[in-house]
């Protein structure tokens, strides 16, 4: 299978621990992703996504305007390393219950890859087999 490199999405779209909540899902929609890493690269200090939205700010009450998104990102930034096959980030993705993971060159953060993004290389993998096995 491919590595991390082949899939992953360079383009990476940040916030500084101080923007709000607000501003941070403005960044989201702005840059059509579920995530935001927040800090600045190479070495990020964690990560906001929709999940921690509905989680930690709309289930709790937090008023989004006046939350900063470094109150409620996730700290413990899991990577993987752009050589590793995707089938160690689908399993990185499934061990914790992710659905977006950094990608790491040399230790700093270079991309990201989406289980989104690997629906679609598994539908690709099986529409090949499917195919392959008409003959």
């Amino acid at each position: 299978m491919k590595p991390a490199t082949q899939l992953m999405k360079r383009r990476l779209v940040c916030v500084l621990p101080e923007a709000s909540v607000a501003e941070a899902a403005r960044v989201m929609k702005k840059g059509k992703t579920g995530s935001v890493l927040v800090g600045r690269l190479p070495k990020p200090a964690g990560i906001f996504t929709e999940r921690d939205l509905a989680r930690k700010v709309v289930a709790q009450g937090l008023d989004p305007r006046k939350t900063p998104v470094s109150a409620v990102m996730s700290r413990k930034l899991v990577t993987v390393d752009s050589s590793e096959p995707l089938e160690k980030v689908f399993a990185s993705l499934a061990k914790g219950h992710f659905r977006h993971i950094p990608i790491t060159e040399r230790g700093a953060v270079v991309g990201m890859i989406s289980l989104t993004d690997l629906a679609e290389v598994f539908r690709e993998m099986a529409a090949e087999e499917k195919f392959l096995q008409s003959f």
